[in-house]
């Protein structure tokens, strides 16, 4: 796989600016599809964890995932524009899918909530960084249509997410974990040899 050159253009803008959507799809489906497993497989969990006792509990473990993004998405908005968006959008996936991979590895209601908690911070640094990232390269009428793209990887990840339940009925819900936390790691890797900055200067978008 080459890198494009920014003097190819599409749509007005380089074909660069479109690889960069391109790459960042996958990671707004896995940072949707990792968090909506848990729902899925609530059965499977709670027989495999006798600790989470009932639903309340069940229920609590979905919300501290919640409230704790929701603290920490203007921190994580402060992190992209204050460091460099490559590496924030790279370190967040990596950290969430090695978080998704350990949530396989919980034993306890302790465990399961550390592994939500965490999720919560990791992926709250994502979005501000991947939408900003994408508008630094699309500064002109590409912009919404690129954005749109993007957000269309988070809803395919909702989507996806009852993936979760299907390999709990047929496998175990730990694989789940194991596998799409695997997945993740792989793709920062793949992000860290072909996602770029975009340059100092803004691209014409004319």
């Amino acid at each position: 796989m080459s890198q494009p050159s920014s003097g190819q253009t599409f749509a007005g803008v380089s074909a660069q600016a479109w690889c960069v959507v391109l790459l960042l799809w996958p990671v707004a489906l896995l940072n949707y599809l990792d968090r909506m497993m848990v729902a899925s497989m609530r059965a499977s969990i709670r027989a495999d964890i006798p600790s989470i006792a009932n639903d309340a509990q069940f229920g609590l473990l979905m919300s501290l995932f919640m409230w704790v993004y929701a603290f920490l998405s203007p921190v994580g908005g402060f992190v992209a524009d204050r460091f460099n968006r490559r590496w924030t959008v790279i370190l967040s996936l990596c950290v969430w899918s090695v978080v998704t991979w350990l949530t396989g590895r919980a034993t306890t209601f302790e465990q399961m909530a550390w592994a939500r908690a965490l999720m919560g911070i990791s992926e709250a640094c994502y979005i501000p960084a991947a939408l900003a990232l994408i508008a630094d390269f699309h500064p002109g009428p590409t912009r919404s249509r690129a954005i749109g793209i993007h957000i269309s990887g988070i809803y395919a990840g909702q989507t996806l997410g009852g993936v979760g339940g299907y390999i709990a009925d047929t496998s175990s819900w730990r694989n789940a974990f194991y596998w799409f936390g695997a997945i993740g790691v792989v793709y920062g890797i793949v992000l860290l040899l072909y996602l770029r900055d975009a340059p100092t200067a803004p691209l014409d978008p004319t």
